[in-house]
């Protein structure tokens, strides 16, 4: 694989990182914010954060193997 591919692909993966953590992040704002005027109970407002913190979880996965193929390319 050429480095220019490696680089756009590493860059593809970032960019999927970037959207997770950002929308994970927006979400777990969202729903702290709204969870009174929404009318969610405890356990919806539980439950939506699970999924906010797997999309934490998923970024700094991806993120950590981009790190990690970086320094595989350098030496």
């Amino acid at each position: 694989m050429s480095t220019e591919r490696q680089d756009k692909e590493r860059a593809r993966q970032g960019r999927l990182a970037a959207i997770v953590i950002a929308v994970s992040a927006l979400l777990s704002i969202g729903v702290n914010a709204g969870a009174d005027v929404l009318g969610l109970s405890n356990r919806a407002v539980g439950l939506i954060l699970l999924v906010a913190m797997a999309g934490f979880a998923f970024g700094l996965v991806v993120a950590i193997r981009i790190w990690l193929s970086g320094r595989k390319n350098e030496g």
